[in-house]
């Protein structure tokens, strides 16, 4: 098997955090990307029994990438993801019975069966959905503009955007982050590498090694992390958004990871190597967290398995909740179509 993916220097089966944490967050963070986790299963589950119309993307291997950095954002900075990024999201508040309701396509906010979940938005918790125009790093150019308004407005407030590694090879990835580097922009571009751009590996669709590499294109720092360590990711996110408020500009960061399912539920990911899915299967991020914790002061397997089995109950609260509501009135199909 080809391991060069993974360099290294960046590879690891065990993690520990290098600073004091206190127990309530690593808590938070724990619970926010268990909760992910099994939403991600409850809704390959309700795709399976047809009660989903369409696709559905999970984010299933890669919850620690989000969870790290939106947990470093303050209360009004803004960030953007597709569907891999729920546990960002019940981070910052948005409860999971919203989001199964939304992939069920029912009459609940902020969407009222518009769309489905993949894209997600909550403007009271400042989590954007910018317009998909085909190109999955359509939001940051739109990213970009929020950073200049930010910095017309001279406030201290970054914008995180979250995409995928396919999403670098299109025109809209080179625009925004040129913008915000000529302006020297509050955005942190976090590339979220998961080894395919659906079914085409990275070594196919780009001509460097590294996302990263193409950092020097728009004269701004990058760096490379294994992204399924909350920790580091934590470390590294950290440098990028602090380097983005003090007003230095855009920041790339590059997050090594796996995605444990196809690109879609309907992908059955025949083109993975077995040996690929054994490697990373040991580097799962919610392993590596819930085997620190079980070893950890103040945790243990017991506390572990509490957190656990807590999660599963809300989860199944959330399909109950989800699937009693209502679906959109056929005659509303104009209304909510544009902005008031």
């Amino acid at each position: 098997m080809d391991t060069s993916f993974l360099d290294s220097t960046l590879d690891r089966t065990s993690i520990k955090p290098e600073e004091i944490l206190a127990p309530e967050q690593v808590t938070a963070w724990y619970r926010a990307m268990t909760l992910a986790r099994k939403c991600d299963q409850k809704l390959a589950a309700l795709y399976r029994q047809g009660k989903i119309t369409g696709a559905v993307y999970l984010g299933i291997g890669q919850e620690a990438i989000c969870t790290g950095a939106v947990s470093l954002l303050q209360p009004n900075d803004y960030f953007s993801t597709v569907a891999r990024g729920l546990a960002g999201w019940f981070l910052r508040g948005v409860e999971p019975k919203q989001v199964i309701a939304r992939w069920l396509g029912r009459d609940v906010p902020p969407s009222h069966g518009r769309e489905l979940g993949l894209f997600l938005a909550d403007i009271e918790r400042y989590g954007i959905a910018p317009y998909h125009n085909g190109s999955m790093a359509s939001w940051i150019p739109s990213g970009a503009g929020f950073a200049l308004a930010f910095k017309i407005k001279k406030q201290p407030r970054v914008y995180v955007a979250f995409t995928g590694d396919g999403a670098t090879s299109p025109g809209d990835f080179y625009e925004g982050l040129n913008f915000a580097a000529i302006h020297k922009l509050p955005l942190v571009v976090i590339v979220e590498n998961n080894c395919f751009a659906y079914s085409t590996p990275v070594d196919k669709q780009m001509p460097v090694a590294n996302v990263a590499d193409r950092a020097p294109a728009f004269n701004i720092p990058s760096e490379i992390a294994f992204g399924n360590d909350i920790f580091e990711v934590r470390r590294v996110a950290k440098r990028a958004i602090d380097h983005a408020r003090a007003g230095k500009g855009p920041y790339l960061v590059e997050f090594k990871t796996f995605r444990t399912h196809g690109h879609g539920e309907h992908d059955d990911m025949g083109y993975v190597d077995a040996d690929l899915r054994t490697f990373w299967e040991r580097r799962d991020p919610l392993r590596l967290f819930r085997e620190y914790l079980c070893g950890a002061d103040g945790f243990g397997k017991a506390a572990v398995q509490e957190l656990d089995n807590e999660c599963t109950e809300v989860i199944d609260a959330a399909v109950i909740w989800a699937e009693a509501q209502p679906e959109p009135d056929p005659e509303s199909v104009s209304q909510r179509i544009f902005a008031p």
